[in-house]
Order: C-alpha cells, then sequence, then structure tokens
C-alpha cells in the first residue's frame, strides 16, 4: 500500500483527527467510516459511509503536535518558538535536552538543525524515550522522507548520575524541560560558553532556577511566558476566539561567557 503508516489529518469542518494509514484498516467517526485502503493519493478528498466529506492531508508539525497521542505533557508549539529564540538556537547550535518527555521540542530541534550539529536528549525513563523515538521516525517518515536530518543521541539516565564533562565538548546549548532543573548544578559546573533555556510551568520554579544560574555566574537571566490568542477573520465578522492558548509554562533563559 502507497501510503501504509502514513501520519494523516482527517478533517472535516472545523474538527481534525490524527490517525497512520494501514492496510485493511477504517477510520471511524460518528460521521461514518472511511477505509484507509480508499486512499489513492495525498492530499486528497474522501466521503464517509454517510456521505460526509473529509479532507486528509499530511500534518504541519503545529497539528502532528497538538493532535499526536503522548504521555508527558508536551511543550506547546507557542513556547518552542520562545526556546528558540531565547536559546539563541540556529542550525549550527549543539544542544543537551534535559528531558525528552514526548517528543515534541526534541522532533523540532531534529529538523532545524545542521544534519552534522549534535542533538543530545537525556531522559530517566525508558517509556519516554521510546515513545519519543517512534512519534519522531513517524513524523519524519511521512513528511520528511529522505531527508537528512539532525541524528539524535538518547541518554536514559537520572539527573543526579549524570556528568556534563563527558559531552560538554558537543555542546553549546543546554535546554531543560524537567521539574528540577537546578539539580544539574549539584554535581556539575559549567567551564566554557553555554546558553541555557528552562521551561517551567511555576513561578516558584522558576525563583529557583534563577537564583541557581545567579549564583553560577550565568548573565542575562531572562523570564518570558507566551499567550496565544487566535482571531476570526471572514466577510461578516472579525473578532478574537471567545477561547485562547494562555499559561502553559515560563522561559528562562541565561548566558554563561567563560573567561
Amino acid at each position: 500500500m502507497k501510503f501504509d503508516n502514513t501520519v494523516v489529518v482527517f478533517k472535516s469542518n472545523n474538527t481534525k483527527h490524527l490517525s497512520v494509514i494501514q492496510e485493511d484498516q477504517t477510520f471511524v467517526t460518528q460521521n461514518g467510516t472511511i477505509k484507509h485502503n480508499d486512499i489513492k493519493t495525498l492530499p486528497t478528498k474522501v466521503k464517509t459511509s454517510k456521505d460526509q466529506e473529509y479532507e486528509v492531508y499530511i500534518p504541519s508539525f503545529d497539528e502532528f503536535i497538538l493532535l499526536m497521542k503522548r504521555g508527558p505533557q508536551i511543550i506547546y508549539p507557542k513556547d518552542i518558538g520562545s526556546i528558540i529564540i531565547s536559546g539563541n538556537i540556529s542550525k549550527f547550535s549543539n544542544i543537551l535536552e534535559i528531558g525528552t518527555g514526548s517528543g515534541a521540542l526534541t522532533l523540532y530541534l531534529s529538523l532545524i538543525l545542521d544534519k552534522d550539529s549534535n542533538l543530545i536528549t537525556l531522559d530517566e525513563s525508558n517509556k519516554n524515550q521510546r515513545r519519543a523515538k517512534k512519534t519522531i521516525e513517524r513524523y519524519i517518515s511521512s513528511n520528511h522522507a529522505g531527508t537528512k536530518i539532525s541524528e539524535i543521541e538518547y541518554l536514559n539516565l537520572q539527573l543526579s548520575d549524570f556528568i556534563f564533562d563527558d559531552v560538554s565538548n558537543k555542546v553549546d546549548t543546554v535546554i531543560t524541560d524537567i521539574p528540577e532543573p537546578w539539580e544539574f548544578f549539584d554535581n556539575n559546573s559549567v567551564k566554557q560558553n553555554l546558553q541555557w533555556v528552562s521551561y517551567l510551568p511555576s513561578i516558584t520554579q522558576v525563583q529557583k532556577i534563577v537564583t541557581e544560574l545567579s549564583n553560577n555566574k550565568f548573565i542575562n537571566i531572562n523570564v518570558t511566558e507566551t499567550l496565544n490568542r487566535e482571531w476570526i477573520v471572514d466577510n461578516r465578522i472579525v473578532r478574537p476566539k471567545n477561547e485562547m492558548v494562555g499559561h502553559t509554562g515560563f522561559v528562562v533563559s541565561g548566558r554563561f561567557l567563560f573567561s
């Protein structure tokens, strides 16, 4: 089957569902069913058994992240943008991610980094990393098949057992998505130029990491929060949507200059 194991969006009106096309399988909805074998091209339009039309297409990154099944809470796309800018991240960056989680940020970093850049992701949970690997592989095979992307090095261990010196020569940026990122400094010190970004849900956590970064002589420490509100624009009305993506997390950034 041409599109076997391809991730797609089934969209009807404003309702979207993420699914994986598999031979002889069926997409089931309250509006009827669609046989995966009937999908011959992408993008396409198909009708259900109840004559309801659906658009079927490969998802954007934003759609994939927000619709995918996940275990740990994801970093929202709006916050990924803030992390990229706050961490001064470019395709030439070499990144240590502490907290693989569901792999949303890991996936985006692998897409934007040069194939020769280093991307190391650490998590204490084998289950998280297995899920993240599967998610990343599935997205890339559907959207970027044959494209050379940055390889990902997975480290499965507790932060308390992690020795930064083991990878420091391959890293110029640290990004954390764990509840207690200040524990990094219990066993490690920074002896090189380094960008630091932490993603945290509560302001008490923010206070602790800001204090720890200050104590370790980081400069340009900054705390931001991104709120996202969509607008409805059509011929009859222009107004903001009633609902919005409000607080999801704080982004704390800082820089260490070695001298």
